[in-house]
């Protein structure tokens, strides 16, 4: 790629993004002037604690399922359709890990609780990939991914397990939210590992996501009424569907009428 086309993609970003800050603060700002709504608003911490553990696993997962193949081919001496299987069951594992993440948050009785056994197992999983080299039996080297693979997709499953019990009438952006650094976290990885080796590039996996372990430790809450029989609603939202009732049964009384 020759300067001129280096600095024109550069100039194109610049501009997108100063384009979507400038509707940023268009649509923010009035609401913020404004005031938020008391029912809108929500325990920012708590959502944070969420960011930074998507942007921990899910990002992670990105990252590692971009850079395995190769990593298992030059390291195990592989033909690439070998490394390509092999690195294929980091993903795989998504199809159990990541819905156990949510069954074990919904059972265990502390959601908080489940999150940072994930986010701590990450860790140490990461811990043992970043360790694997060309002396390990590569069934060892297999064993030690899935395990990692179980707890970095459990974890996603575990985070959104939360995500709904935050506040259910924000829901969507706290989703939304929350998804978003999921692939933030991907591109901030994928980025330092241009300047590591995948050994280092392991460790760095590994004090993120104990970095946002010690986050959740200390800001993460659990969710007020998680384990109820019935979702929780909040005064503005009994009230809503209260109007709503209203609403309804008035329409019927008119209909009635005629």
């Amino acid at each position: 790629m020759s300067e001129t086309a280096l600095y024109t993609i550069w100039s194109i970003i610049l501009v997108v993004v100063i384009y979507q800050v400038y509707n940023i603060l268009k649509v923010n700002l009035p609401i913020l002037k404004k005031g938020v709504p008391e029912d809108d608003r929500y325990n920012f911490k708590t959502v944070g604690a969420l960011n930074s553990t998507y942007f921990a696993n899910f990002g992670a997962e990105l990252a590692i399922v971009a850079m395995l193949p190769m990593f298992f081919q030059l390291t195990f001496s592989l033909s690439a359709a070998q490394a390509g299987l092999i690195a294929a069951s980091f993903a795989f594992i998504n199809l159990l890990a990541r819905p156990l993440g949510g069954v074990l948050s919904d059972r265990m009785g502390s959601r908080r609780s489940v999150m940072l056994i994930y986010m701590f197992g990450i860790s140490f999983g990461l811990i043992g990939m970043g360790m694997i080299n060309s002396g390990w039996p590569l069934f060892l080297a297999v064993l030690v991914t899935i395990f990692t693979s179980m707890f970095v997709q459990g974890a996603e499953g575990a985070t959104f397990a939360m995500v709904p019990m935050v506040k259910k009438r924000i829901t969507g952006q706290v989703a939304g939210m929350t998804g978003a650094y999921g692939n933030v976290g991907a591109a901030v990885y994928l980025t330092l590992y241009t300047f590591v080796t995948p050994q280092q590039f392991f460790f760095i996996l590994a004090g993120g996501a104990f970095t946002s372990f010690v986050i959740c430790y200390f800001t993460l809450e659990e969710p007020q009424n998680s384990f109820s029989e019935d979702y929780y609603y909040s005064e503005d939202d009994l009230a809503l569907a209260q109007e709503s009732d209203e609403k309804i049964a008035a329409k019927e009384v008119a209909a009635n009428k005629r």
